[in-house]
């Protein structure tokens, strides 16, 4: 991994100063990396590049070649999201490739926590977004969804949905390890998986858009290769998000697609990180479905 320019970032919400990439990682028995950081980028401008064997005639999937290297995320001390501050963690919405056409695609990434990281309450993860940008941060996701996941106390992982919230099925919701805040996102499959501090975890999602005002979308997450959310019965839109029913967002035409989003929180100071921290992302792939 050298840059981010295969991510193709079209608006860097904040925290680009909370991230860089690092190579010649090695074994450290406090973090379980370090590295140098790639000092010569710029990093509001850091980039995957796209793998040289990958072939869009014959499979549809993007790959980023990072294998001695990895995009290192800052989380400073007493620090909750990027919009305030101290900055933490970082947001970015990107386009890494084209969904107009799609109904369904899938992200995943590998990440690591080190050993003696503090979870804290908890915090956000990145994820796939339609309709448009800033479906987050207690906004009521009429017109749009994401679905990061997010860390809680002692490393539970789930999906943190933000979808239209009454038009969810009552076993959504009524499911015990489910949690829908009327203010904020939908916590779905709470402590269903658990991020394992000094190992890499791959998660692997996937999205299929549900028949415009059916509750019939589905997600998926697999962790490490095990299934861990199974859904349905999710209802993401009322409307085709785009004159083709496709991910891409109905406000613009970029189909801008991936979420970038990691920070503490939560909103309130108790979520707040109580050191600097650091986690590090690898090997981010994403594919059109169809």
């Amino acid at each position: 991994m050298t840059d981010l320019s295969a991510f193709n970032i079209t608006n860097f919400a904040g925290g680009s100063r909370n991230l860089c990439i690092v190579d010649d990682l090695s074994a450290n028995t406090s973090t379980g990396f370090s590295g140098s950081s790639n000092s010569s980028m710029s990093t509001e401008s850091v980039t995957f590049q796209v793998s040289n064997d990958y072939n869009s005639s014959n499979d549809p999937l993007i790959v980023w070649t990072n294998a001695t290297s990895a995009l290192q995320i800052l989380y400073p001390e007493h620090s909750i999201d990027p919009a305030q501050k101290p900055q933490g963690g970082a947001e970015f919405y990107a386009v890494p490739l084209d969904l107009t056409d799609a109904r369904s695609v899938t992200l995943e990434y590998s990440v690591f926590f080190p050993q003696d990281f503090d979870w804290v309450l908890g915090g956000k993860l990145p994820g796939l977004y339609g309709g448009r940008q800033g479906c987050s941060g207690g906004d009521a996701a009429l017109d749009c969804f994401s679905t990061r996941l997010m860390w809680r106390k002692y490393g539970q992982g789930e999906l943190y949905l933000y979808a239209p919230k009454d038009k969810q099925t009552d076993s959504l919701c009524n499911n015990p390890q489910s949690v829908c805040d009327a203010a904020y996102g939908l916590s779905v499959g709470r402590g269903s998986f658990v991020f394992a501090p000094g190992n890499w975890t791959k998660v692997r999602q996937t999205v299929i858009l549900n028949t415009p005002g059916q509750q019939d979308g589905c997600f998926t997450l697999d962790v490490n290769g095990n299934r861990v959310i199974n859904r349905n019965d999710v209802y993401y839109r009322g409307n085709p998000l785009s004159p083709s029913g496709s991910l891409s967002s109905a406000k613009s035409d970029n189909g801008s697609k991936k979420m970038g989003s990691t920070f503490f929180g939560g909103h309130e100071k108790q979520y707040a990180s109580p050191k600097d921290q650091l986690v590090w992302f690898k090997d981010f792939a994403m594919s059109n479905n169809g």
